[in-house]
């Protein structure tokens, strides 16, 4: 009896705790910081996304989060999951970055590609795995489709922070009807210490 009245109270346990109590995917988001923290979060298509390093090439580990400087003045941010089993991965290009500054930058025109083969504004673009469509896919901003807010900028030639968020929409390479949203957006990056930095 003590046997069937604790697989009676066990199994009432098992079944109530359901799908509601896993953590949102909102939750999983860093905070917004400003003091350096090396941090990286998105919501890709509702689902969260963030860097982490791994192995592509046989000889060489891969970061999964670069910051890359181009014609002196434009900043590229280089986001890749490596450790996923559908990996994913994000560009994010600011035309005529300022530091020292508080900036929004609009997001315009992607043509997929980056540094001297994308276009001369502020873009984005992503490739991402939809189970739907049951491959990989390509999104790329347009005209007026989010911005980017940079705040709290320093630059003292020792400590360079990175600080913002962001919020996008982007539209399949191959299908104009196929949308998807990157929203609630943060980082906070000092670009003295992030190529010592891990992302797990």
């Amino acid at each position: 009896m003590k046997n069937l009245l604790f697989i009676i109270a066990f199994t009432a346990i098992f079944y109530s705790c359901d799908s509601d109590d896993a953590p949102s995917q909102e939750s999983l988001l860093p905070p917004i910081t400003m003091t350096g923290e090396n941090t990286f979060g998105c919501l890709i298509d509702g689902k969260f996304f963030k860097p982490r390093d791994g192995r592509i090439t046989v000889n060489s580990d891969n970061k999964g989060l670069r910051i890359i400087t181009t014609e002196s003045t434009n900043v590229e941010y280089k986001i890749d999951d490596f450790k996923s089993n559908k990996t994913s991965s994000l560009l994010i290009h600011i035309e005529n970055f300022r530091y020292n500054s508080s900036e929004i930058y609009l997001m315009q025109d992607s043509n997929g590609l980056s540094s001297l083969d994308g276009l001369n504004n502020t873009y984005a673009h992503c490739r991402i795995w939809k189970n739907d469509q049951l491959g990989y896919q390509r999104y790329i901003t347009f005209p007026d489709s989010g911005q980017i807010e940079i705040s709290n900028q320093i630059n003292t030639g020792v400590t360079n922070f990175h600080n913002a968020t962001f919020d996008m929409k982007l539209i399949n390479t191959q299908n104009v009807n196929d949308t998807i949203n990157i929203v609630l957006g943060r980082f906070d990056l000092e670009a003295f210490t992030l190529q010592n930095t891990s992302f797990n």
